[in-house]
């Protein structure tokens, strides 16, 4: 289209070719338009092959050279900021280069984009651990764990290894076991797992960098039994405990860790374990616990009471509610109404959403005529109790003391 040609020939004062000139002019015009199309759809087309063959490459080099995978995928992500896979998987090379602030941040854009994807949650959790955000570590693989952690065998075995690591630091043996148990149903046997499984049920040590020799072979000893009893071997873990104690009766934990097994199997064997560990070692605090509660079981509060009492100097704070809920239980087993709400009261502030804390309470108040505390915690217990455990909740009888 030429401006100047249209005004010329309109000049010219020709009403046959002012016709002819209009005419031609539509024509350029569309013309034109046509052609600023064709070069936006060019650049556009430009663009998107650009955008592939950066995507194409950065997945080729992720794993070989993760470092020029990360420069691949930012000059992508320049062309397409919104793409979901190229933040997590940035995240995930930033990861293996241990840039973990990086990739910190590469993975909480892409999760801001898909909230659900449980494997970048864990990912991301991994990343937290290493950057000494432990809380915020254990909350994202927490959340991964709900989304789900993929196929990806390996992924999975070192995600819930490193959270269970975590959790040993702070002397949480038991949520660290909790964490391989979802693993027993693959059938797996694994030395890391093994190993987690051994510091869990010995109770006494938090982490394995430091052992001694004696002690390691402990652990593993230890963790077979754990791991073969995990996943439904009784007799190989049974075995296993017995060549423990065996082989080191005087150690710490180890009597523990053999009644831990028994205590659903044979509670008075058990029992006896757990007395014979307190005498072992006095400041085993989950065996305190675990003998305070089979005593409370078998009807011998003022015994409980004295093991409660010394765990409670002696547990990490966020066990201390365990310790007044309990001292609460063996307070109302002996009718002593009064200090049995004090303490239960107290661990309803100490913690929040235990059903059976509430159930307990619940009975106090009932037996100290005061009817409706009683009715308020009971219908807590059952709220909570069918968010724990839905199906269960029509088979609870109200009489009956669950553990």
């Amino acid at each position: 289209m030429i401006p100047g040609g249209a005004c010329a020939m309109k000049e010219s004062g020709m009403s046959g070719a002012s016709r002819t000139t209009r005419a031609m002019t539509r024509t350029s015009a569309i013309l034109f338009v046509a052609f600023c199309l064709c070069a936006t759809a060019s650049g556009q087309a430009s663009q998107f092959e650009r955008f592939e063959q950066l995507a194409r490459r950065a997945e080729q080099v992720l794993d070989a050279n993760p470092a020029e995978a990360v420069r691949l995928y930012r000059e992508a992500l320049k062309i397409r900021p919104a793409w979901v896979d190229g933040w997590l998987y940035m995240g995930a090379a930033l990861y293996q280069l241990e840039r973990y602030a990086e990739a910190t941040h590469a993975l909480r854009k892409g999760l801001e984009l898909a909230p659900r994807i449980g494997t970048a949650w864990a990912l991301l959790g991994l990343c937290e651990a290493e950057l000494d955000n432990v809380e915020q570590g254990l909350a994202d693989i927490a959340k991964g764990e709900q989304l789900g952690l993929g196929a990806n065998l390996d992924f999975e075995v070192a995600v819930r290894v490193k959270a269970a690591r975590l959790l040993l630091a702070r002397g949480s043996f038991d949520e660290a076991m909790g964490k391989m148990y979802p693993l027993s149903k693959k059938k797996i046997d694994h030395p890391a797992i093994e190993e987690i499984m051994g510091l869990s049920a010995l109770a006494v040590y938090r982490d394995s960098g430091s052992l001694t020799p004696e002690q390691r072979e402990m652990v593993r000893i230890a963790g077979k039994a754990a791991w073969a009893g995990g996943t439904g071997r009784p007799a190989e873990a049974l075995a296993g405990y017995d060549e423990l104690v065996r082989k080191f009766p005087k150690a710490p934990g180890v009597h523990y860790a053999r009644a831990l097994y028994l205590m659903e199997s044979d509670p008075k064997a058990a029992l006896e374990e757990f007395r014979q560990e307190v005498e072992n070692a006095p400041d085993h605090w989950p065996a305190l616990l675990m003998l305070a509660n089979l005593e409370i079981r078998q009807g011998q509060p003022d015994e409980a009471l004295k093991h409660l009492e010394r765990a409670l100097e002696l547990v990490p704070v966020s066990y201390r509610w365990i310790c007044h809920a309990s001292i609460g239980q063996a307070h109302l087993t002996a009718g002593r109404l009064e200090p049995a709400i004090a303490k239960l009261e107290k661990a309803t502030r100490l913690v929040s959403g235990n059903a059976q804390i509430h159930y307990y309470l619940s009975q106090a108040y009932r037996r100290a005529g005061r009817k409706e505390d009683a009715a308020r915690e009971l219908a807590e217990f059952q709220r909570l109790k069918e968010i724990e455990d839905p199906l269960a909740l029509p088979a609870f009888q109200p009489g009956a003391r669950r553990q």
